[in-house]
């Protein structure tokens, strides 16, 4: 029985489990190198490193949460060759997890910025975990405890446990970049692709296991029943002792892909403050400095598996039997004699041999916010969380949080790394110093100073090249790798040296067109008080800004005639028209156009004449018919007309007394119908007339009624109510005497006559 407990006696000496420590006091600096990438890959983004190399770090601890234990009696014990068992407290727990131990070197590697949004890493590391995860305590110690009488029967039971041991290699490729900034804020993303080369692993899985130990006969053994286990090994020359896994570092027995994915957002309030002018360049970022006021992080770490074959070993034990430890001490190393005598003793192996295997990493999810609290003061709050499936086989991280108040600044920085842990349920408290590129450093170290739980240490060497504000040593923007007079004030056009400029105008002389008098930028050293870019000397617009095409006078319209030569300033016309449009295209400016939007000849002002009478169409009554100038371009009414509405006058018969017309009369005014549709352009008025016969008033009616009616005569035809009006005067308005029956005929009268329209 004594190799079959060496076995695991070995892998459980020390009740320790690493709960993967990442370098807590000095990983979270900002001039931390690649140690930052592996919380999160997006940390390397804007990195205040240009360039890092990194040398070798190492990274081993101890943790659990059975055993307390005292660093300094655990040393003193192991160099007087003393029993180890004795150092250790045990708590009264049936359940206990343990892993003994972690460790990792990280090896050759650097970091590289690409411009200011961009940054590359390569990374090695080599990886080792031995976690027993919800063992039994009554099983560890019958093989440890040394208070234990091997003579003493024991009872062991314990369900759903993971025992993993696993060595691994593994070569990254990080790339983190600036995902989206503005003033005040970025986002930042990042990912870590992995390559695995598994060294070997042991695995011990089981959902129950119910056995007692008894000591008979001067042989101990182990009755079991109605138990499960699941066993597997894997590695290149792995024979039962996971010590040969060493000896296969580098190698490929096991081979997969991990994968880190993360982001980062930061809010910058005065990102303002960090930028600066030099070298002929405004608003440069500061990034040798950090411009975050609250960092936010979240990543998921370690997402992935590798997978063994070939040299695989799986078998599942199950039932019940007894194993006897000098019989099975010879057969513990051969795997197919250790099947076979456990057939012999009643259980039941499925095995395989070579069968892939995939063992899983420890995922974990890890989420964060730093706080710069003062100038180099820094406080992060971190939480690692396992998201790992316990039952499969792999390793895990246990959760825990974890406040780091640190100084920061680029040669140095001293971390505090306070941590309640999940396992151990305790708190954990260490510390983190780094000195350049050199750093050493503990997340728990309590253990050093009194009991605890767990104990852990890391030391390393990068060789940072960090980003640097170039140096101006006389303070003129100009850096000292481009100034030429790094001891005297100058200016940039001057690389550097004082600026000769005798009118003081911040015109350097070799450029200004006025060396001796003060001016303006804007006309090369000489006065211009618009500021137009046209000296005074040269500006016909020197108190009023303008176009140097315009020799300094504005163009409101944009036409290429200057306001000040321009007719029509505000609109955009031909120089030939002094600035002015000619709409109509008729070759007079529409300024002196009457008829700007109608061509017509000069004579006429611009303005057509349609019927060409002589009278343009704005001033023509009649546009379209030719008349006369001294008739408004209408045609004159002619004496025989004139005769036959003389004629109408009288000719006109009216019943008596009455507003009819008799219908002898038609035949006249259809004459008259004629005359108003050849004449379109002139109005006729109607008025009506009587003789002092009877009522004043009556032939007042009389006389408006008899011009009415002829007016609805005319409508009747077809003439436009709108050319015709009518009146009537009654006997106020006689051509002939009254008192003869002659003059009283001439007075009965309708009278027409055709006006033009207005």
């Amino acid at each position: 029985m004594r190799k079959f407990t060496l076995t695991i006696g070995l892998a459980a000496m020390l009740p320790v489990a690493a709960n993967a420590q990442r370098y807590l006091g000095i990983a979270t600096s900002n001039w931390s190198g690649t140690n930052s990438l592996y919380l999160n890959p997006a940390n390397i983004a804007d990195s205040r490193h240009k360039f890092s190399i990194d040398v070798i770090s190492v990274n081993a601890g101890v943790d659990n949460n059975l055993a307390k234990f005292n660093a300094g009696d655990v040393a003193s014990k192991l160099f007087n060759d003393e029993d180890l068992k004795s150092a250790f407290k045990y708590q009264d727990k049936e359940k206990f997890s343990l892993m003994a131990p972690y460790g990792e070197v990280r090896g050759p590697g650097f970091m590289v910025s690409i411009g200011t949004k961009h940054s590359l890493a390569l990374t090695t590391r080599v990886r080792a975990f031995n976690q027993f995860h919800n063992f039994d305590q009554s099983l560890y110690k019958t093989i440890v405890d040394s208070t234990f009488d091997p003579q003493q029967s024991a009872t062991i039971r314990s369900s759903e446990f993971n025992w993993t041991a696993h060595l691994w290699s593994e070569l990254g490729l990080s790339y983190g970049a600036v995902i989206w900034q503005n003033s005040k804020n970025q986002l930042k993303g990042g990912i870590t692709a992995r390559y695995l080369m598994g060294a070997g692993y042991i695995s011990a899985t089981s959902n129950n296991l119910n056995a007692t130990y008894q000591y008979q006969n001067n042989n101990a053994q182990l009755v079991v029943s109605n138990s499960d286990v699941h066993y597997s090994q894997g590695g290149a020359n792995l024979n039962g002792e996971f010590s040969d896994a060493f000896d296969n570092i580098g190698t490929n027995s096991g081979k997969g892909f991990g994968l880190d994915l993360g982001v980062v957002y930061e809010y910058r309030p005065k990102a303002q403050n960090y930028k600066y002018d030099m070298d002929g360049k405004t608003g440069i970022t500061d990034n040798s400095r950090n411009q975050y006021l609250l960092r936010f992080s979240a990543a998921v770490t370690d997402i992935g598996s590798l997978r063994y074959k070939g040299n695989n070993k799986q078998v599942n034990f199950s039932g019940s039997g007894t194993i006897v430890g000098s019989e099975i001490e010879d057969k513990i190393d051969d795997y197919d004699e250790f099947r076979n005598y456990l057939i012999s003793k009643g259980f039941k192996a499925d095995s395989s041999t070579g069968s892939a295997t995939k063992v899983y990493l420890p995922t974990t999810l890890v989420a964060s916010v730093d706080v710069n609290v003062a100038k180099n003061f820094y406080v992060n709050a971190m939480y690692m969380g396992n998201v790992a499936d316990r039952s499969r086989t792999g390793n895990t991280n246990y959760s825990q949080f974890t406040v780091t108040p640190r100084y920061d600044i680029r040669q140095f920085s001293f971390g505090l790394p306070i941590s309640y842990n999940a396992l151990s349920q305790n708190l954990k408290v260490g510390a983190g110093v780094r000195v350049a590129g050199f750093f050493i450093g503990s997340d728990d170290m309590l253990t050093f100073f009194g009991d605890g739980y767990g104990m852990n240490m890391y030391f390393g060497a990068y060789v940072p090249i960090n980003k640097r504000k170039p140096r101006d040593s006389d303070g003129d923007q100009v850096s000292n790798r481009k100034d030429k007079c790094k001891n005297e004030k100058g200016v940039w056009e001057m690389q550097g040296c004082p600026n000769p400029d005798k009118d003081g105008d911040g015109i350097l002389d070799k450029d200004d067109k006025c060396p001796d008098v003060a001016g303006s930028k804007t006309a090369m050293g000489c006065p211009d008080a618009d500021l137009d870019s046209v000296a005074d000397a040269e500006d016909r617009c020197p108190q009023e800004a303008g176009l140097v095409a315009m020799q300094g006078c504005p163009d409101r319209d944009m036409d290429g005639v200057a306001d000040m030569d321009d007719a029509c300033p505000d609109q955009a016309g031909l120089a030939q028209y002094q600035g002015c449009p000619d709409t109509d295209g008729d070759g007079l400016a529409d300024n002196k156009d009457k008829c700007p939007n109608a061509a017509g000849p000069v004579a006429n002002e611009g303005c057509p004449d349609t019927d060409n009478d002589g009278v343009a169409d704005h001033l023509d009554k009649c546009p379209v018919v030719p008349g006369t100038v001294a008739n408004q371009g209408c045609p004159e009414v002619s004496v025989e007309v004139k005769k036959r509405l003389a004629f109408a006058a009288t000719a006109i018969q009216f019943e008596t007394g009455k507003a009819v017309i008799k219908k002898t009369s038609h035949k006249l005014l259809n004459e008259i119908v004629k005359i108003l549709n050849d004449y379109p352009d002139y109005m006729m008025t109607i008025e009506g007339h009587t003789d002092n016969v009877g009522n004043d008033a009556f032939n007042m009616k009389l006389s408006k009624d008899r011009a009415a009616s002829v007016k609805n005569y005319f409508v009747s035809k077809g003439i436009s109510s709108d050319r015709l009006t009518t009146d009537g005067f009654g006997e106020t308005k006689p051509v002939a005497n009254n008192k003869t029956a002659a003059g009283r005929a001439k007075n009965r009268r309708v009278a027409m006559d055709l006006k033009l329209k207005d």
